[in-house]
């Protein structure tokens, strides 16, 4: 785990409050990739360094990591990212979508992810829109070498919710993330459907970019409305 891929938590905030930044940012990077399933985390003491925080601080994090089935500790041994994709998810909201198929998955998306672009197209920031872009240009960069381009548009996906500026909403998608990227992995397996999500990205940011939440509802819409279709092409 590089250093870039983790902002230091704010100084002045509590106790409590550090805790759960730190368990947010390492859920974000499990959701992005970075941590993957079986991983094993780095030392506390390098976890620290990184994030600008205290041990204790980053053991109370892990703790309640564990305590949710994100992580699990092995004596004399260190602190892994559980095997289980299941067990990245808790509470009965992720129960329930870990137990439909892809077809419902998306309903699900499409029912909450339009509203959260029009959310954000309220509330977004210059900062927001500015990771956004470059976000973007890194998937662009990617499926130009041959990549798919997946773990991008994910990270795409979350930027956006994180602008909205409402935690639960973008808490929500981290914890979804495993089952959500189902639909956006066979999605992108050939080089038409990557350049299209490519452009329909762009469409999403240009409407952000306008803080025009009506058009930013459309486009996602749009967006997950096409991958749906694929999706049930894909099943029959």
């Amino acid at each position: 785990m590089s250093r870039n891929s983790v902002r230091f938590v704010p100084e002045g905030t509590t106790k409590q409050c550090v805790r759960n930044e730190i368990a947010n940012r390492l859920r974000e990077l499990i959701a992005c990739g970075e941590l993957r399933r079986g991983d094993k985390l780095p030392a506390e003491r390098h976890l620290a360094e990184v994030l600008g925080v205290s041990r204790h601080s980053v053991r109370e994090a892990i703790r309640s990591l564990e305590q949710q089935g994100v992580l699990a500790s092995r004596r004399g041994d260190g602190t892994y990212v559980l095997d289980d994709r299941q067990e990245l998810l808790y509470g009965p909201l992720g129960m329930a979508v870990e137990q439909r198929n892809i077809q419902e998955v998306l309903e699900f998306r499409k029912l909450l992810e339009p509203q959260i672009a029009s959310l954000a197209a309220r509330n977004i920031s210059g900062t927001d829109l500015a990771l956004l872009r470059e976000k973007l240009n890194e998937q662009k960069a990617v499926i130009a070498q041959g990549g798919s381009g997946s773990a991008l548009d994910a990270e795409f996906h979350l930027l956006i919710a994180k602008a909205t500026g409402n935690r639960v909403l973008y808490e929500v998608l981290v914890r979804i993330h495993d089952i959500v990227s189902e639909s956006r992995d066979f999605t992108l397996q050939t080089e038409e459907r990557r350049d299209w999500a490519v452009m329909t990205h762009e469409r999403v940011l240009a409407a952000l970019a306008r803080r025009d939440p009506e058009a930013a509802f459309q486009e996602m819409h749009s967006h997950i409305d096409y991958v749906e279709k694929i999706a049930l092409e894909w099943i029959d």
